[in-house]
């Protein structure tokens, strides 16, 4: 029913769109698209009924928790790091390409350990995202090259996530990263599975950090956060013609399906909501994405904070393992706020076992024919990633929209 929810929105759009000159064609395909939904809302799909019943008052009642929130943004540092020239591969892309109508193409990714793997294949994964023009990752747990922490003391650089960042420069990308960890217990500033980075690697050619865009870490305190298990991180971005800027921010949530578990994901999810509303006084396109750990269509309708829907409404399984699939990954966005979202591009994915079965070089049998979990998850990843697409728009509707919906 939340995709119900969706397509609603999507088709009404479709029939304004239409009703003002646009394509008859789209608008009757929304049409059709929301009519066979309804169908199958009425043959029973999972949870319809309840959520039905629920999705409004749980969302009416609804309110974010009081969050502590960063709010010297401007002194976040996109660059801690020296990276060192790449041997053995081109960094050489493509020229600028402002102006284009190409739509913007987003990739979110959960590597799981990144960093910490020495049989992971990271050049195969690099070429799995190297056509989208940004990548955010989720579960990079040990810095990649030379650096320092925002208090002085030196990073301990892993070669394995060197390997991968090497990758993708190779690809054309250049990146942002946090400035530190972040992790649910009282010490970070480790390499290890406790503690994560945040990175989201970009093309130059198509888009550029926007730093005057809400952006860094969610809170201040980065360890053992009221609110997070791992602070959140939001990056700005820019078209290089200035016609679409938006917020992403990464997010990796608490896992577990017992009820506890599934409470402290919905807190997490509102206290992002409640660090949205205290700075979306100019900019309006925030979209969360990443590894929510959801479980089910009815945790989805309970967890979504007001106002937002996920591209991931209908729970398609994102994690790799075929004997207990789950919809982990989402990407929420404010309807209200944000119509560049590609409705029938939707949000892809990108099945990596299937993908990855031809680049296997290995004498060893493949591990995804049959299905091996930890083998497969040793080698690439333990999620598939996900796609979806923003429109580039004539003009920047920031303002256009606060005004809109300020009347």
């Amino acid at each position: 029913m939340v995709q119900y929810c969706k397509q609603s929105i999507f088709a009404r759009r479709a029939l304004i769109s239409s009703s003002s000159g646009s394509s008859n064609g789209r608008s009757s395909a929304a049409v059709r698209r929301l009519f066979a939904v309804c169908l199958l809302a009425l043959a029973g799909c999972e949870a319809a009924t309840t959520v039905l019943e629920t999705v409004d008052q749980l969302q009416q009642n609804s309110k974010p928790p009081s969050v502590t929130i960063s709010t010297d943004a401007e002194s976040v540092s996109n660059e801690v790091l020296t990276a060192p020239p790449i041997q053995g591969a081109s960094t050489t892309i493509a020229g600028p390409v402002a102006g284009t109508d190409e739509p913007i193409s987003i990739c979110s990714f959960n590597i799981q350990f990144l960093g910490n793997s020495r049989s992971r294949d990271d050049a195969a994964l690099a070429a799995v995202v190297a056509p989208y023009d940004i990548v955010v990752v989720q579960e990079l747990v040990s810095p990649p090259y030379v650096g320092t922490f925002p208090d002085g003391t030196p990073l301990k650089p892993d070669s394995e996530s060197a390997e991968f960042f090497d990758a993708m420069r190779g690809h054309g990308f250049e990146y942002v990263i946090s400035e530190e960890d972040t992790g649910s217990g009282d010490n970070i500033h480790r390499n290890g599975s406790s503690t994560e980075w945040w990175v989201t690697f970009y093309k130059p050619n198509r888009v550029v950090p926007a730093n005057d865009l809400p952006h860094g870490f969610l809170a201040d305190d980065r360890s053992n956060h009221d609110h997070f298990e791992r602070v959140p991180y939001a990056f700005g971005f820019r078209t290089l013609d200035a016609k679409l800027d938006f917020v992403l921010i990464s997010v990796h949530l608490q896992p577990g399906d017992g009820p506890s578990n599934r409470a402290r994901r919905a807190e997490e999810l509102n206290a992002i909501s409640a660090w949205i509303d205290s700075h979306d006084q100019d900019e309006h396109d925030f979209i969360i994405l990443g590894d929510m750990n959801i479980e089910n269509a009815r945790e989805l309708a309970s967890a979504t904070p007001p106002g937002f829907i996920s591209l991931n409404d209908e729970c398609r399984p994102t994690n790799t393992n075929v004997n207990s699939p789950k919809p982990y990954d989402h990407v929420m966005v404010n309807t209200t706020w944000t119509n560049e979202v590609d409705q029938t591009y939707d949000m892809q994915v990108v099945n990596l076992v299937e993908l990855l079965r031809d680049n296997w070089h290995s004498s060893d049998p493949y591990p995804g024919a049959p299905y091996n979990h930890n083998a497969f998850r040793a080698a690439y990843s333990d999620h598939h990633p996900v796609v979806f697409h923003l429109t580039i728009p004539a003009a920047d509707d920031d303002e256009t929209v606060r005004i809109a919906t300020a009347q």
